[in-house]
């Protein structure tokens, strides 16, 4: 965490709103909507905004990302996660490898979705709903 936001780690100022959606074609949508960080310095931008980092989707997945911004701009995150999706892996598990990538100290959530299915994976406590009962799709 940078030095000038450490005095307010205590306090819960954020939220962010993900989504990721594949329709029946089989073609994939993100979206990531913040309501921001307060006590930052003017003129931040967050990662929500970011193609790559926030949000990231292609022809094979799609992905939404939550946490500390600055950490996951470095990390390019939902690409990262994407890109596994695109080796070959689970949404859950490509879900599972981008937020292992941060230590404990960095809050980091994600929601993936491929073309088997989706994930989710964070460190700290987050709400995930999905509108299907199954992993699987």
């Amino acid at each position: 965490m940078p030095r000038y936001a450490r005095k307010w780690k205590s306090v819960h100022l954020a939220g962010t709103v993900g989504a990721v959606a594949r329709d029946r074609r089989g073609r994939f949508a993100a979206g990531t909507s913040t309501g921001g960080t307060a006590f930052m310095l003017p003129g931040r931008v967050g990662d929500s905004p970011i193609v790559g980092a926030g949000l990231y989707a292609g022809p094979l997945g799609a992905v939404s990302a939550t946490g500390f911004g600055e950490e996951i701009l470095k990390r390019v995150l939902s690409k990262f996660v994407y890109d596994r999706i695109a080796e070959g892996l689970s949404a859950q598990r490509a879900a599972d490898r981008g937020v292992a990538l941060f230590p404990k100290t960095v809050p980091v959530g994600v929601i993936a979705v491929g073309p088997r299915g989706w994930g989710e994976a964070c460190n700290r406590h987050m709400a995930f709903f999905a509108s299907t009962k199954r992993r699987t799709l």
